[in-house]
């Protein structure tokens, strides 16, 4: 493998990086102007931040060397999961970015994984946050895996950061500015099962943001406040973290040199000096317009003021509401200094979009003037565009600006970088490696209908155990891994005794600290009792069966398989059998079932949805309550073991529709009865249901139908 030319050598140990977004070509020279070490950012295709300008390879391809000019870094995000006819698409812009070359690639989905590791192995790949990564066994995996570096979930406390530390030695990265997502990152489908915009794909609709009712009472239950982290720097880098990264590829120009620029002298500053620097950094992220800070999780377990419903969301700090409207212009009091130049944001008082616009001219005292002060009485010269009431809410979100270059500067800028001249051998070699990669792809198939499809069914206790008699057609039983579960298997030995083959025991998706060594002696005491089969959810969940004899460890529907490269990659870390994600739809799932896998893939047909999965208490709110949308849907909140989850008010449910699956060859089926029990009575109406192929009433498809975007 020839070696990269002009890339800027790796940092010593125990240097830090300052790690800046950029969503278009402005932000990019703004980040890099300000102080930014490094810079990611997507291309037009496979971004996690799909609605942002974003970039072509040969725009990306100038950035680098512009970069590497500097002593910087460029990473790509291609932290999307990818469907079965993307592959071939992805597979060139793998060559394209390892020929190019950037200093790293950013992603989620474990086919991309694959591709990489196995045909384009000079690229460096850092795990996103995206793929959950929240305890030191993920990161583990990660290390094994050949990722250089981890970024960690945002969950994590400084405490928990310093245990990974500890037992691992992949470079570290952590969000320390910017928006945070009320769902862990990667475990949130509520845009997907709204819109079939998915989240995962890049294209969250933000629905998070939305006002809801708690009986007839409004508010933004989901809504976060921002990340700031500015002052735990010193602590962030004691506990082991390398990496500072600023989220905000959405973000402008301005917003992105501000934080730079903020960061930055925090970073810089002497000990001695840190008071002052962060006095000025303040200075800076005052003027940056993000929503309320907060510190989130790092400073300890529970956080306070990440989320509170009373507060809308939107970027901007409240500067008045509107009190009148005429000739052309709204009036307010303002909250603090407004100038001509400044940018607001009219947000009304519901579900809507609000919005913003530069202002041009400004009357105080029926005078036309340049500056008002905080107290006064100010009219504002509206656009044509928008319609405003009275009580709208009046934020700024803009003022005097620190980088001053338009996008077409920055473009002229960017079009003199020389490029590094790539020899005939190196442009050989990346066609050989795309050719290599495009032929592994596995051809389509002809599949033949199945039969009846193997059925297994997901309870909630061990009394559940009791369908195995009752109905013939349940081949399996699972059961989730909780401590009244474990008490009862020592009542239950007789009953269980000849059914241990046909457990499974489900670990849950998330295990924060403890929790994974609590896991794991659960399941060595299981183990030891004589239970072989084991569903999981996470990278991390792998190393708690280490040691282990026999054991048959089956994919759950968080194990992200939207393509037969994710689905070789799993397999090839040990799993014997993988669930499709239940967002996914029925042309994605036909082509999976076309290609000739050797590990079986099992299909969903019924479950309750958890939209969002947080370590977010919700104000306010107890386990049972109902939230209700400006639309009557239904949101049902149900807090657990320290998790917060959001279900949705239907259950998905593809009942009724067995001939066309069976057509697709789908040869396994899930029914997920863990919400209500399989021995009760809506348990046993689905199984009929099932049975007899009858449609279920208040039920939804998800993206079956409507597909996946």
């Amino acid at each position: 493998m020839k070696e990269k030319k002009n890339v800027p050598a790796p940092g010593k140990p125990g240097q830090s990086e300052l790690l800046a977004p950029a969503g278009s070509i402005d932000a990019f020279f703004a980040a890099i102007d300000s102080g930014a070490d490094a810079v990611y950012c997507g291309l037009k295709e496979f971004s996690a931040r799909a609605r942002a300008r974003n970039f072509t390879l040969a725009e990306v391809e100038r950035m680098t060397s512009y970069a590497h000019s500097q002593k910087k870094h460029l990473y790509v995000t291609l932290n999307t999961l990818i469907n079965e006819a993307e592959l071939p698409q992805l597979v060139d812009l793998l060559a394209s970015l390892a020929a190019i070359p950037v200093d790293g690639l950013i992603i989620q989905d474990l086919g991309v994984w694959r591709l990489a590791r196995l045909h384009f192995p000079q690229l460096p790949l850092h795990a996103s946050t995206q793929m959950t990564v929240h305890n030191a066994a993920g990161v583990k995996m990660l290390e094994q895996m050949g990722f250089t570096r981890a970024v960690l979930a945002r969950e994590l406390s400084l405490i928990e950061i310093a245990e990974v530390r500890s037992q691992t030695t992949i470079e570290l990265e952590h969000f320390v500015h910017g928006a945070l997502c009320f769902s862990i990152s990667g475990q949130c489908l509520f845009s997907s099962a709204l819109t079939g915009a998915s989240g995962n794909r890049g294209r969250c609709a933000q629905p998070c943001r939305r006002r809801l009712h708690n009986r007839k009472q409004p508010g933004y239950h989901f809504s976060t406040s921002d990340l700031s982290a500015i002052e735990l720097l010193p602590q962030l880098l004691k506990a082991g973290v390398m990496s500072f990264k600023i989220e905000g590829r959405m973000k402008s120009a301005e917003y992105v040199a501000r934080v730079v620029a903020a960061y930055r002298l925090m970073l810089d500053a002497p000990e001695s000096q840190r008071k002052n620097a962060l006095q000025e950094a303040s200075e800076h992220l005052e003027l940056s317009f993000g929503r309320l800070a907060t510190k989130g999780f790092l400073t300890g377990f529970v956080p306070t003021g990440i989320a509170d419903s009373v507060q809308h969301g939107g970027l901007g700090r409240p500067l008045g509401e509107v009190a009148s409207l005429r000739g052309g212009t709204l009036g307010f009091t303002a909250k603090e200094r407004l100038h001509v130049g400044d940018r607001i944001r009219i947000q009304p008082r519901n579900d809507q979009a609000g919005i913003a616009f530069t202002v041009r001219e400004l009357f105080c005292e029926k005078k036309k003037v340049k500056v008002v002060k905080a107290g006064d009485f100010v009219q504002v010269k509206i656009p044509d565009k928008g319609f405003f009431r009275v009580g709208d809410a009046v934020l700024k979100v803009g003022g005097r600006p620190l980088f001053t270059l338009s996008p077409d500067a920055c473009l002229e800028r960017l079009a003199k970088v020389a490029l590094i001249p790539r020899t005939e051998e190196e442009v050989k070699l990346r066609e050989d490696s795309a050719a290599q990669a495009l032929a592994a792809l596995l051809p389509k198939i002809t599949v033949e209908p199945t039969a009846i499809p193997e059925l297994t069914v997901r309870g909630l206790e061990i009394q559940d155990v009791g369908i195995l008699d009752d109905q013939q057609q349940v081949a399996r039983l699972e059961l989730p891994v909780t401590s009244r579960n474990i008490a009862a298997l020592k009542g239950a030995e007789r009953q269980l005794a000849q059914k241990k083959e046909r457990l499974i025991w489900e670990i849950p998706a998330i295990l924060f600290g403890p929790d994974w060594t609590q896991y794991r002696r659960a399941v060595q005491m299981l183990h030891a009792a004589g239970y072989r089969r084991f569903r999981i959810n996470n990278l991390g969940h792998i190393p708690l069966f280490a040691g282990l004899a026999d054991v048959i460890l089956l994919g759950g529907f968080r194990c992200y398989t939207l393509n037969s490269q994710a689905a070789l990659a799993w397999q090839e870390l040990g799993l014997t059998e993988l669930t499709l994600s239940l967002e996914d739809e029925r042309t994605n799932i036909s082509d999976l079932y076309r290609r000739p896998l050797t590990i079986p893939l099992a299909l969903t047909v019924y479950s309750p949805v958890t939209l969002l999965l947080s370590r977010i208490p919700i104000k306010g709110l107890r386990s049972g309550n109902v939230l209700h949308s400006d639309k009557e849907e239904e949101y049902r909140i149900i807090t657990d073991s320290g998790l917060t989850e959001v279900m949705s008010g239907q259950d998905f449910s593809l009942v009724g529709r067995l001939p066309e699956l069976k057509e697709m060859g789908c040869a396994r089926i899930i029914v997920d009865l863990s919400h209500c029990g399989a021995a009760s009575a809506k348990g046993r109406q689905i199984l009929a249901a099932l049975a007899s192929d009858r449609p279920l009433p208040d039920t939804f498809t998800f993206n079956y139908s409507q597909g996946l975007s």
